[in-house]
């Protein structure tokens, strides 16, 4: 009974929590808004930001906040992948598989030093100890910090990381690490069983893992970036399409007072139209279930399954 009692207790505490998040958002991203409705000639910025508010209000996707899991940690769980670069004013959601790398190597430079020498992994790992990181109130109350992302299309994305991560474990600095975190996994899962012999997972069998799982256990390489963003939990004023960077860019630095020659360098690009073709053995069937998993960055970031990717 007792046991009972926490666990309605401890529900209501979670949806009051919620309803407070969403207040404070709605109240922050109206004043990032007012602060930046000054648009340039091209991308509509309070547009981008109205359609994500639209979803949020009618169909929110939220990280979940664990039964036993503290406010205060729970806090820090909304903000793990925001990267505060104080030397620009800026804020920055990494989202693997979209620019990361050359948004990372952009922001280096405005990085301050640490004590710590050594060769990182990666550009990333670098980035994650040398940057800022804010708390949740610091962030929800500091609206003159123009706070950003970069979407790609689902597919598109889902498809990079398969080729860069699962497809062959040669292939990537870490491509061990994910065959035994994940392509064991995927490998059970579609054939019932794992052996030393058995060859990587398929596209078609990533696809169906990924239609088995919850998002929220994704990795941080195909979770949905609304997710993985907090976008319903954290306003942000700027969101760029990975498809336009080149021309969004610039148009970004312009719009938050950037006016120093800051070009963005290319690392890691892939892409053309070539990742269409993994879905080639996918069912129309498999395609709209996949969908369901991330619709959310469909219909905020506006894109469709007809897209070329």
């Amino acid at each position: 009974m007792r046991r009972n009692v926490k666990a309605v207790v401890s529900f209501l505490i979670l949806l009051l929590w919620v309803f407070c998040a969403f207040h404070i958002f709605k109240m922050s991203t109206q004043n990032i808004m007012n602060q930046t409705s000054v648009q340039t000639s091209g991308v509509q910025w309070s547009s981008r930001r109205e359609a994500i508010i639209q979803i949020c209000q009618t169909n929110p996707i939220l990280l979940r906040m664990p039964l036993l899991r503290s406010k205060q940690m729970f806090n820090r769980d909304l903000m793990f992948n925001i990267v505060h670069i104080k030397n620009l004013n800026l804020n920055w959601c990494l989202v693997p598989k979209v620019a990361s790398t050359s948004i990372s190597s952009f922001i280096l430079p405005h990085l301050p030093q640490t004590n710590i020498t050594k060769d990182w992994p990666t550009v990333h790992d670098e980035v994650w100890q040398r940057a800022g990181h804010l708390h949740l109130s610091e962030y929800l109350s500091n609206n003159k910090t123009p706070s950003f992302l970069i979407t790609r299309h689902p597919f598109a994305r889902i498809a990079s990381a398969f080729r860069n991560k699962l497809e062959n474990r040669t292939r990537s600095l870490d491509g061990e690490y994910f065959y035994q975190q994940y392509s064991k996994k995927i490998i059970r899962f579609s054939r019932g069983g794992w052996r030393q012999n058995k060859s990587e997972p398929t596209f078609t069998e990533f696809v169906n893992f990924l239609i088995n799982t919850d998002i929220q256990q994704y990795d941080e390489h195909w979770q949905p970036i609304a997710l993985r963003c907090r976008v319903c939990q954290l306003p942000f004023s700027h969101i760029l399409h990975y498809e336009n960077i080149s021309s969004e860019w610039p148009q970004f630095l312009d719009n938050v007072g950037i006016i120093r020659n800051m070009e963005l360098p290319w690392e890691n690009k892939g892409g053309g139209n070539d990742l269409k073709r993994y879905f080639e053995n996918v069912s129309e069937e498999e395609k709209m279930q996949l969908f369901k998993k991330f619709v959310s960055d469909f219909e905020m970031f506006g894109y469709t399954l007809e897209d070329k990717y």
